[in-house]
């Protein structure tokens, strides 16, 4: 069970530092500063979290996707975040960001939370992993508050 955690581990090293990429690749075409602002932490905190998940499965992070039991949940995600990837440039940045909206609530509710809860059955023992994935869980319902801020800021309906 621990080279299938493992995997999972190496898995979500690789899409954490692709979402920091498509966050970063999308900043400079938003226009407004305060969203701009929270994709910039969106950013930071997915290279923080591709960081700990690859200390997690004792590899370095893939350079393509790795192979893992991740679900139908997590293949609608991570095509949803490839066709966000493969927008940018092409379409405005509104839609992009209401696409890594819907990303990030199926990597969140549907299937990270699935996750976690498996790892933390397994590792239970270690309260430092337990806390650290907890933190992570909390991390990613933060996101998708802030991407769902980040478009409202960019359709002119938030104030910042």
């Amino acid at each position: 069970m621990v080279v299938i955690l493992e995997g999972i581990y190496a898995f979500l090293a690789y899409y954490e530092r692709k979402t920091a990429e498509v966050y970063e690749k999308i900043l400079p075409s938003v226009k407004n500063s305060a969203a701009r602002l929270l994709i910039s932490i969106l950013a930071i905190d997915s290279r923080k979290h591709s960081e700990v998940f690859r200390h997690l499965s004792g590899e370095k992070v893939p350079e393509r996707a790795p192979e893992a039991d991740a679900g139908a949940v997590a293949a609608e995600a991570v095509k949803i975040l490839n066709e966000a990837e493969g927008m940018i440039g092409k379409k405005p940045p509104l839609e992009v960001l209401q696409g890594l909206v819907k990303y990030e609530k199926l990597m969140n509710e549907e299937y990270l939370v699935g996750i976690y809860a498996k790892a933390l059955d397994l590792k239970q023992k270690n309260g430092i992993i337990k806390k650290v994935l907890n933190s992570i869980a909390e991390d990613e319902e933060r996101h998708r508050e802030f991407l769902e801020l980040a478009v409202d800021l960019e359709k002119g309906r938030a104030k910042p």
